[in-house]
């Protein structure tokens, strides 16, 4: 552990450094330029609030970095909330001899995801700690955003809605984990990290009023996550068929390797968008008009009511007509990025009740 009074090699972040020209959080400011707006403003409307924590191991990998993870985060948890974003805060928590380069980087990412947000930073905060105490850096972000239109509420879900996702399933996930363990799907998997807020501002924009009922980031946990929340909050049952999960062929045999289950691989730039039947074939002309949702695939739908305390229809539930397979329960996750899949799920029905 480094002690205080050692002097760290030039080039890395010093534990007593704070207050310095290259303090991390000068580095953020200095780096944010005329996007750090730190004048109090007030913005007109309902006032959205989302924070996000931001961990990432490794947190620098091949096509973005915790700085960019942390804005995209919390961007796009006022998005789904219904909520334009506007303004963030960051908070860094930074360890002592990580390399100043790696600093620069993270606060280059940052500006380059708030410009691509569309929004400005109007706080920025650092600390300093020993090393091993941080996992070299960890981000945390709070968005500020405004209601212009009614806020999306799951309760709003009815038996017959159509469940959408808006892009690949798995790819931040397949990229990290596969970084992490040095097997080379990173080079043919990037991450899918990126600013929703215009993507779900578009869905909105063309559809009639209240046809997009609900909306939920797929992050930890991946969609099963999102589905479980849908219909704890709802009072209802959703079916999503397996056949129909946009899940590309590099990514689907990393998760062979790997022996991971795409409906609950985290994500880092999909959403999961609940919307009336009749909405379905705009709201996905919407979607694959934007650069973040080319890819988007409809993948299930609201069924009835749910039959478990927790939300959640186990075997035995609502069968599907046609194509859709039995009922299945998708377990809660217990931890990491994604769980392994069952041995008992292999060959089984391809749909799940949720």
């Amino acid at each position: 552990m480094l002690r205080d009074d050692v002097p760290l090699p030039v080039g890395q972040v010093a534990l007593r450094d704070d207050a310095g020209a290259a303090s991390p959080a000068r580095v953020l400011i200095a780096a944010l330029g005329d996007l750090y707006d730190p004048e109090p403003v007030l913005e007109p409307g309902p006032l959205a609030v989302r924070t996000v924590t931001s961990v990432v191991d490794p947190p620098f990998f091949g096509n973005g970095d915790i700085g960019r993870l942390a804005v995209c985060a919390a961007v796009n948890a006022l998005a789904v909330a219904g909520a334009e974003p506007r303004r963030l805060t960051l908070a860094a928590v930074v360890e002592a001899g990580l390399p100043a380069a790696l600093l620069h980087r993270a606060a280059a990412s940052v500006r380059e995801a708030v410009r691509e947000a569309g929004v400005r930073v109007a706080a920025v905060d650092a600390r300093v700690v020993r090393a091993g105490e941080a996992d070299r850096l960890t981000f945390v972000a709070t968005g500020f955003g405004t209601f212009t239109r009614p806020p999306l509420s799951v309760a709003d879900l009815r038996p017959g809605d159509r469940i959408l996702v808006s892009a690949p399933l798995g790819s931040h996930a397949v990229h990290v984990l596969s970084l992490r363990a040095g097997l080379g799907f990173e080079y043919h998997v990037p991450s899918d990290v990126a600013p929703l807020g215009g993507l779900v501002e578009a869905v909105r924009t063309a559809l009639p009023s209240g046809a997009l009922r609900a909306a939920g980031t797929v992050g930890e946990g991946g969609l099963a996550a999102v589905l479980r929340e849908f219909a704890a909050g709802s009072g209802r049952a959703l079916r999503v068929d397996e056949a129909a999960l946009p899940v590309p062929y590099g990514a689907r045999e990393a998760f062979d390797v790997l022996g991971l289950d795409p409906l609950y691989a985290a994500g880092a730039g999909c959403v999961c968008l609940v919307v009336d039947p009749a909405a379905q074939a705009a709201a996905l002309a919407a979607l694959r008009g934007h650069r973040n949702g080319r890819l988007a695939a409809a993948v299930g739908e609201v069924v009835g009511a749910t039959n478990g305390a927790d939300g959640v229809n186990g075997p035995g539930g609502a069968r599907g007509p046609g194509g859709w397979g039995g009922a299945v329960e998708v377990r809660s996750l217990a931890g990491g990025l994604a769980p392994l899949r069952d041995e008992a799920e292999e060959g089984g029905a391809p749909a799940r009740l949720l």
